[in-house]
């Protein structure tokens, strides 16, 4: 009897010492992310591929808008004002050539077209508006993508991985293992999770370099009207 109680306890103290060595697994999204098939490892990197092409491209787009909106002068339209009052057109349009920013071209075309109704000052700088919003625009849709792939993708992704988990479930034999099932729904919706992921940032980078086109758009529609003023003051 007493051998017996002996045996229990040494079995007891073996169990539980066996239980807390046990290894915990420790959470890693990294893991959870290459953790499914070919195809959910396909769709991983394609999520990851639009969100570096995504940061590449704001920075592109958000250094290229910087460098074009800060090359004008600060007294651009005074020094405009002084040569036109003294009646130094060529002057006026060279010095806007020397600019080499968009205020700068906006105005050559208006000065260019002095002595011309107003209608067609005002046409031949809404035009070179235009092109110069083109221009900083460029490639801006491609980054507008990127919000509503992403995220379609990681749903993919995890529509797929979870029909395989479903799929691997109901041709498991034998007793029912709830991780199977649990390892194939955190795989899945780890998809979703990195599309999100991408997709947040991605339109958030779109909506600053909107911001700073729409502040350029506005500062050449209040340059063009100083200038339609100027033109139209008395001498």
């Amino acid at each position: 009897m007493l051998l017996t109680e002996l045996t229990q306890i040494l079995f007891a103290q073996v169990t539980t010492s066996a239980v807390a060595e046990a290894p915990k697994k420790v959470f890693s999204f990294w893991e959870i992310m290459f953790h499914g098939g070919v195809f959910a490892k396909i769709v991983m990197v394609t999520v990851l591929l639009l969100g570096v092409f995504s940061v590449y491209l704001f920075f592109e787009r958000f250094f290229f808008i910087k460098r074009m909106v800060s090359k004008t002068d600060p007294d651009f339209m005074n020094n405009i004002e002084d040569f036109i009052r003294e009646g130094k057109i060529e002057s006026a349009a060279d010095y806007c050539k020397r600019q080499h920013s968009p205020e700068g071209r906006i105005l050559e075309k208006g000065i260019s077209r002095l002595g011309r109704p107003v209608s067609d000052i005002v046409s031949a700088m809404e035009s070179q508006a235009q092109v110069e919003v083109a221009n900083m625009e460029k490639n801006l849709n491609l980054l507008a993508v990127v919000p509503s792939i992403a995220p379609m993708l990681g749903l993919l992704g995890t529509v797929i991985g979870m029909i395989i988990a479903f799929f691997d479930l109901s041709n498991m034999e034998g007793a029912f293992s709830p991780k199977t099932l649990s390892e194939g729904i955190y795989t899945a919706l780890g998809q979703t999770a990195v599309g999100l992921a991408v997709a947040i940032p991605a339109n958030f980078f779109y909506n600053i370099l909107l911001t700073r086109i729409d502040k350029f758009v506005l500062r050449a529609q209040n340059m063009s009207g100083e200038f339609l003023d100027l033109i139209n003051k008395p001498l």
